[in-house]
């Protein structure tokens, strides 16, 4: 280890510091500045493009630096980068020797709790992972807002998706064991960190939690965000307990290829959440983003959404409600900062604000007169003592600092108000005080004066000696030749205040501030309790606006596995261009085999048709005339043509593995979506795959499917498999040019029409014209030299292969690092490696 002791005292405070926070880069409070050293400086200077620079420190080290009123922008970008930052304050006053300096907030990409670091859309959840002999489970929590969730019964693959769809920022692990996971959750760019203190402390945190499983999971959670962040987190809510087979499945690919909340081109307008997030406030918009990504499987809970979108869909008192959801503040943010003692006076400014909407809100709600809303309005209060506490103690327009004075309105504190007084007019006071004194002794000539040895006193000539009383109360301080100088008592107390009432008075404000603090402190938990009904009533009010707005219907459930869509239409598609509504009439198990040319359509007809099952099962009203859809238990897709180069996968591998989902994981209730399975292999090799996945999700699975694909052969499959039906996207040539017709019709297409395609896109002519002459002579020669897949029987023995089950088992014994595990954790690991053999 380095000898600190060549360097100066306070380098050698840095470095015990730095010590216990290695894996941070420390804020190292210096004056107005906070100051990183030596690595931490090379890498924020970097990072941050500010100037490097270096220090005599006994010995030269190098340094940068950013201001302390500015640090937050700063802050911002190296958590966003994935660095954990350490904040070093000065806890004792300079002028006494080595100012002593203590971490009081450590802020990673998952313990992010200051105002104007996160988006306010978004959660943003940390989450820590542990696996337990019947699967895996993923707690999770928004500090920010106190939100807490435990999903339980996760496998390895639908732990990682969740991971993905949560956007988690940071995991925490007991081990470093499993090797794979913690290289897929580095390719996500998130920050680990491990940690094993999953003792049972918090009750109240856990008491939703009924085994000791879930609880210490949780307290995994719990106990380091307790412990590392350094904050008091009083805020955080009781864990929600959520079971994977609550919600449809929809893993990564899913979320990807139908743009719920993320553009695949980065276009925000091409997601759904951009055109149905009508929200208010950034409560309603989190929850409804929320619910956008966990579409739900029951019946019973859809129902109840969809009669709270019906009851807000009432026109007249509509605008009222946005009225009055409009500028009311993220309550859940600034009880957050409010609980963990890093608010702000204008957090208590905003808070008033928010709270002084309430009565309006209260009365707009019963302007519905329906019993569904009146009920949630019941459960609103209005805090009335909270607001006038919050309205009579702090200023309209307080400064950001809080111990600087200014916060504290006049009237509501006499001490402060003398203070500030004092301040602002102690000349003034010590007029009226000599004025007083002369009246009262009758001397004329009664001086007050001040120095620094005495302080202030009164100065009385040796010829008026004899007109002082004993009960005037002066107290002799000191004999002059030309007279005495008294004190008294009122003149001593005021001699205090005068010398220090600017300091005593922003001591004050802030000690009054703590107080008002902690008084709404004991507001917490009613008050998340408000911002949850908020975020759900504006929730709601955004589902039944755009409904409204977009002519939408409210969805019947079925459980049939029947699907009657009558006029669908595509919810983005349809803001950007005239789009032409398809009917979807589908039976149980029911698998459609769509062709048609490139461009007219085949991919939308299949988002359009998931996005209306997304909505339904999300509690939305969906785009078309008529909507009867069973209550799918996953959608598994493959859309689009993408690859991952950086991870060794070429376009075709992407979309092997991606069907491969579909194929292991999908059931009689599920929905699959296929794109054009099979072009990214030599022709032959693609319609035997395509033939062998239809033929096996027909015989094997029996889920709904969409197939859609440019291999016209497949389409003799409905001739042979019941359950096939052809499917066609209308196209016509006008004059050798191609029209699509986007209108979706029972049959199989007869063309592909590539080159009419190809001449859209405005090839050259005689690209056109000599493609035109080798197909005619293709077409010519395959009919010569036709191969019938479709004769083809399952004669041949099939080569033998690992099943699928078993090579899960196998890529679980290969991830696992044995010199990480403990006794305990091996046994845990064993006992879930058998539990998922007893489950084949």
């Amino acid at each position: 280890m380095e000898d600190i002791n060549k360097y100066t005292p306070m380098m050698q405070q840095y470095i015990r510091l730095k010590e216990d926070y290695a894996d941070a880069i420390v804020f190292f409070r210096l004056g107005d500045f906070y100051e990183m050293f030596f690595d931490d400086a090379l890498v924020a200077s970097k990072v941050l493009e500010i100037a490097l620079t270096s220090r005599d420190a006994g010995n030269k080290v190098p340094m940068c630096g950013v201001p302390y009123h500015a640090a937050k922008v700063y802050i911002q970008k190296l958590v966003s980068k994935g660095f954990k930052i350490a904040i070093a304050e000065q806890i004792t006053e300079p002028g006494k020797g080595l100012v002593e300096r203590e971490v009081i907030k450590v802020i990673t990409p998952g313990m992010i709790i200051d105002d104007g670091i996160l988006p306010s859309n978004e959660f943003n959840f940390i989450g820590a992972i542990t696996l337990a002999e019947y699967g895996y489970i993923l707690s999770y929590a928004d500090i920010s807002t106190g939100d807490t969730f435990l999903l339980d019964g996760l496998t390895k693959q639908g732990l990682l998706d969740e991971i993905k769809n949560l956007t988690i920022k940071e995991i925490i692990l007991k081990n470093k064991a499993d090797e794979k996971l913690i290289s897929y959750l580095k390719d996500l760019n998130i920050v680990i960190s491990i940690y094993q203190d999953d003792e049972i402390y918090h009750q109240a945190i856990l008491k939703n939690l009924d085994s000791k499983t879930t609880k210490q999971a949780a307290s995994l959670l719990v106990n380091y965000l307790f412990n590392e962040s350094k904050q008091e987190l009083r805020h955080l809510l009781p864990f929600e307990f959520r079971e994977v087979k609550t919600y449809m499945h929809l893993d990564s690919h899913v979320l990807e290829h139908l743009e719920l909340t993320e553009s695949l081109t980065g276009q925000v307008k091409s997601t759904l959440v951009y055109w149905v997030d009508k929200t208010k406030t950034a409560m309603g918009s989190r929850l409804l983003r929320y619910y956008l990504t966990h579409p739900l499987k029951d019946k019973q809970l859809l129902e109840k959404r969809y009669d709270y979108v019906d009851a807000f869909s009432d026109y007249d008192p509509r605008t009222e409600l946005e009225n009055a959801l409009d500028n009311i503040y993220d309550i859940n943010r600034i009880v957050g900062r409010i609980a963990s003692n890093n608010t702000n006076a204008r957090d208590l400014v905003q808070l008033k604000l928010t709270l002084a909407k309430i009565p309006r809100l209260k009365e707009v709600l019963a302007m519905y007169q329906n019993p569904l809303i009146d009920e949630l309005n019941e459960r609103i209060l209005t805090h009335e003592n909270l607001y006038h506490l919050l309205d009579e103690a702090i200023v309209n327009e307080p400064p950001l600092l809080i111990k600087e004075g200014g916060m504290i309105k006049e009237g509501y504190n006499q001490e402060l108000d003398e203070l500030k007084n004092i301040a602002t007019h102690g000349e003034a006071w010590l007029e009226e005080f000599l004025e007083k004194e002369r009246e009262k002794t009758g001397i004329k000539n009664l001086k007050v004066g001040y120095n620094r040895v005495f302080g202030y006193f009164i100065e009385v000539s040796k010829g008026n000696m004899n007109l002082i009383k004993d009960e005037f109360g002066y107290i002799r301080k000191q004999t002059l030749s030309t007279g005495e100088r008294y004190i008294t008592e009122e003149l001593k107390r005021q001699e205090d205040k005068l010398i220090h009432a600017k300091d005593k008075s922003m001591a004050l404000e802030y000690e009054i501030f703590q107080e008002v603090k902690a008084e709404t402190q004991k507001y917490t938990e009613s008050l998340l309790h408000l911002s949850q009904l908020i975020a759900q009533i504006d929730t709601y009010l955004s589902m039944a606006i755009v409904a409204s707005e977009y002519n939408y219907v409210r969805p019947k459930l079925n459980t049939n596995k029947i699907v009657e869509i009558e006029l669908g239409r595509h919810p983005v598609v349809e803001q950007h261009v005239e789009f032409i509504a398809n009917n979807i009439t589908m039976k149980p198990g029911e698998i459609f085999i769509l062709t048609g040319p490139n461009m007219s359509g085949k991919s939308t007809f299949m988002r359009m048709f998931a996005l209306i099952v997304v909505m339904a099962q999300t509690g939305m009203f969906v785009p078309a005339n008529r909507a009867n859809v069973p209550i799918y238990d996953g959608i598994f897709t493959r859309i689009g043509s993408s690859d991952d180069i950086s991870g060794g996968k070429s376009t075709f591998m992407v979309e092997m593995v991606e069907a491969n989902e579909a194929l292991t994981k999908a059931t009689k209730d599920s929905l699959i979506l296929f794109d054009e399975i099979g072009r990214g292999t030599a022709t032959y090799d693609g319609m035997a795959l395509a033939q062998g996945m239809i033929e096996y999700i027909h015989h094997e699975i029996g889920a709904q499917m969409m197939f859609s694909t440019h291999y016209h052969e497949l389409t003799r499959l409905a001739d042979q498999l019941p359950n096939v039906t052809n499917l066609h996207v209308k196209a016509k040539e006008e004059k050798d040019k191609m029209v699509f017709m986007h209108q979706v019709e029972q049959g199989a297409s007869d063309k592909s029409y590539g080159i009419q395609v190809a001449a859209l896109a405005h090839l050259p002519e005689k690209i056109i014209q000599r493609s035109k002459q080798i197909l005619k002579k293709l077409e010519q020669t395959s009919k010569a030299k036709t191969v019938d897949l479709f004769s083809i029987e399952e004669t041949e023995k099939l080569d033998t292969v690992i099943p699928h089950d078993v090579q899960t088992l196998l890529d679980e014994l290969d991830s696992v690092n044995i010199d990480q595990l403990t006794p305990l954790d091996a046994l845990i690991k064993l006992k879930y490696l058998q539990n998922l053999l007893k489950k084949k």
